[in-house]
C-alpha cells in the first residue's frame, strides 16, 4: 500500500482527481440533484476538467517544454476532440457542448494552478 500513499502525495495526480471532482460537484450544484454525480455530460465536462487538471499540473511541474507535458496535452486534446465531436455523434445525450468543453478546460486549469500552488 506504499504506492498508494505516495501516489496520493503526487501533485498532478491530485489536481486531475480534484478537476474531476470539482467538477462532478459543479454538476450537482447547476442541475440541482446529486443523481448527476458520475454521469457523462452536462456542464462543465468532467472528462475535459479532469484531462485539462493533469496537463496543465504537469507542465507547471516539469516545465512546459518537457516530453510529460506534450503527452499530457496531446491526451488532452483527444479527450477534447471526443468529448465534443465523437460523443456527441454516438449519442447527443452523452456528448458536450462547446461550451461545457470550454468551462471544463477553464475549471481544469484554475484547478492546477490551486493544486500546484498548495503541494509546493
Amino acid at each position: 500500500m506504499l504506492w498508494l500513499k505516495e501516489l496520493f502525495k503526487n501533485t498532478c495526480f491530485l489536481s486531475a482527481l480534484f478537476g474531476f471532482l470539482s467538477a462532478q460537484f459543479l454538476k450537482v450544484i447547476i442541475y440541482k440533484d446529486i443523481r448527476v454525480f458520475g454521469r457523462y455530460g452536462g456542464m462543465p465536462s468532467a472528462h475535459v476538467a479532469t484531462t485539462s487538471a493533469l496537463a496543465w499540473s504537469v507542465g507547471y511541474t516539469t516545465g512546459f517544454s518537457s516530453s510529460q507535458t506534450a503527452i499530457a496535452a496531446i491526451f488532452l486534446s483527444i479527450v477534447t476532440a471526443d468529448a465534443v465531436g465523437l460523443r456527441r455523434n454516438v449519442d447527443p445525450n452523452k456528448g458536450h457542448t462547446l461550451m461545457e468543453v470550454i468551462y471544463g478546460f477553464f475549471l481544469g486549469w484554475i484547478v492546477a494552478l490551486i493544486t500546484v500552488k498548495v503541494m509546493r
